[in-house]
């Protein structure tokens, strides 16, 4: 998350090598860019984390929440905590919880007027409960309890719009009554609060799935507030055949207002299945223990331009194993500008595949999220950078070191959409044209600038925001437009793989960035 300072509040579970010491760790992104540094900030034995930030006029009061599960002695319960102040990173500070024990696996939101709302499951995996603390934590109402919930699916989200005090609450719920099959088999279910938690509408199924239907909820939905304070959910889905369970994935996005369930994750161009599922075989890697091929999206809203952006992970290459057979996570996305009814085609951000990789090679990007708003033009990431694929806790790869990234870039490289005055093909500004586009030879880069300038750069950087071709001869260009074209070699002549790569000119002030897509 994201304070009204631009500053970074971020928390992960660690694990060290000696498998001794498990703890929520906490860090902090100062305006500047520098760090607070990794600190703990949960007892060990701990983990499960979540986080959210305290709303105040005054931007120091603005603090991190974070919740965890802990055993003090007594049982496991959910913790949470609150920060001393603004980044001080005083941790523990006056950890709390409801008094249930097995309840755990949590997670909270902070509502506008400061509530704190936490969602657990229990050690049993058959319930989910709703829990409310208007005092941060020094008293706590059990408010609900849903039946049937196997899987450690439930999700809060408190609305940052100014004026809202809406809060929702999502989850899963299995369509049968079988813990067995419900892990599996699962609605996706909503109830939205409007006085900041303290009462709810009606618990409603927004998928209502039917016995004989070839979809399911799988788990992980997701939930934000667009600028008209309308929800939207996603959530990643398995197709149902032959009693395969993990077989096919696809991301789902629904909002309130079209009540329509539609399909983020395009076909791959890896393969081509009808109704453009995600799809494993039999012949390819392994995906891991509860993993599909598309899954665990998140949804982040651009307020300038009403745009939705929905990232997943996963991988539409199920060749794109580790030495030990497992399936390496990459960071997707698609944009909407509908409001969610259709979506562009996907962009892998972060396009780190390499097959074969053995422990401590892979790029394995997992457990991703992201901050809800698009901020200057930016978009806020952190994921674990799994050096060996797979979940060890499953006896999946082996533990490695492994890196937490924080990744901040621009929105352009997952949509290329660029305000009209830089698209003028009269020259007026900097313009740029490519073709054919995609292209398997040969791409023409057409571009121009109103007059003769200086310093004009031409790049190209692949899907991870890296410069692989600098093409331009000469650095000052006129009016007249220029034609240069691209082979999709890298500065040594290397050829590059397929994908999608983005073209930046710059001039001046001003950049226009164009995406190329490299067919084989």
């Amino acid at each position: 998350m994201l304070d009204s300072q631009k500053q970074v509040h971020v928390d992960w579970m660690f694990l060290d090598a000696a498998n001794v010491n498990r703890y929520c760790a906490w860090n902090f992104r100062y305006t500047d860019g520098s760090w607070y540094g990794e600190t703990q900030g949960s007892p060990s034995w701990s983990g499960y984390v979540s986080l959210d930030v305290t709303r105040d006029a005054d931007l120091d009061n603005q603090r991190s929440v974070i919740s965890y599960h802990y055993n003090s002695g007594t049982g496991y319960y959910a913790w949470i905590d609150i920060d001393g102040g603004n980044g001080w990173g005083t941790w523990p500070n006056n950890p709390t919880h409801p008094e249930y024990p097995d309840y755990i696996w949590s997670t909270i939101t902070v509502a506008s007027n400061n509530n704190i709302l936490m969602c657990t499951g229990d050690y049993n995996g058959s319930m989910q409960h709703l829990f409310i603390t208007s005092d941060q934590g020094s008293t706590w109402l059990n408010f609900a309890d849903f039946d049937s919930c196997a899987n450690l699916s439930q999700f809060l989200r408190g609305s940052r719009n100014p004026g809202s005090h809406k809060v929702a609450f999502v989850h899963t719920q299995f369509i049968t009554d079988s813990i067995a099959s419900g892990q599996l088999d699962n609605d996706v279910w909503y109830m939205v609060s409007t006085d900041d938690g303290a009462t709810w509408g009606t618990h409603i199924n927004l998928t209502a799935y039917q016995p004989d239907d070839t979809a399911r909820a799988y788990n992980d939905p997701y939930a934000i507030f667009d600028n008209n304070d309308d929800l939207h959910v996603v959530w990643s889905g398995r197709r149902v055949v032959n009693g395969q369970y993990y077989a096919a994935s696809k991301i789902f996005h629904w909002d309130e207002v079209s009540d329509t369930i539609t399909i983020v994750s395009s076909p791959s161009i890896y393969y081509n299945d009808p109704g453009g599922w995600w799809i494993t075989t039999a012949t390819g890697g392994d995906y891991g223990a509860w993993r599909m091929p598309a899954d665990k999206p998140v949804l982040i809203m651009d307020s300038l331009t009403n745009h939705l952006y929905c990232l997943w992970t996963g991988n539409d290459d199920y060749t794109d194993t580790s030495a030990a057979g497992y399936v390496s996570s990459e960071i997707f996305s698609a944009y909407s500008t509908d409001n969610g009814l259709t979506w562009s085609n996907y962009v892998d951000l972060t396009n780190t595949r390499a097959p074969g990789a053995g422990p401590g090679a892979c790029y394995d990007e997992d457990y991703m999220t992201a901050h809800l708003f698009v901020v200057d033009d930016t978009i806020y990431t952190t994921y674990i950078e799994d050096k060996d694929a797979g979940a060890c806790p499953h006896g999946e790869g082996v533990e490695t070191e492994n890196p937490v990234r924080c990744w901040v870039f621009n929105k352009d490289l997952i949509s290329g959409i660029k305000d009209e005055e830089t698209l003028d093909l009269a020259y007026t500004q900097p313009a740029l044209k490519l073709f054919p586009n995609p292209f398997s030879k040969l791409i023409n880069i057409n571009f121009g600038i109103a007059r003769s300038a200086e310093g004009v750069e031409l790049k190209i950087y692949d899907a991870a925001g890296r410069l692989v071709k600098d093409p331009l001869l000469h650095t000052t260009y006129c009016l007249l437009p220029t034609i240069i074209s691209w082979d999709g070699t890298d500065q040594t002549g290397r050829q590059l793989p397929f994908g999608v790569y983005f073209v930046r000119l710059k001039a001046g002030n001003v950049t226009v960035v164009e995406k190329a897509v490299l067919l084989r």
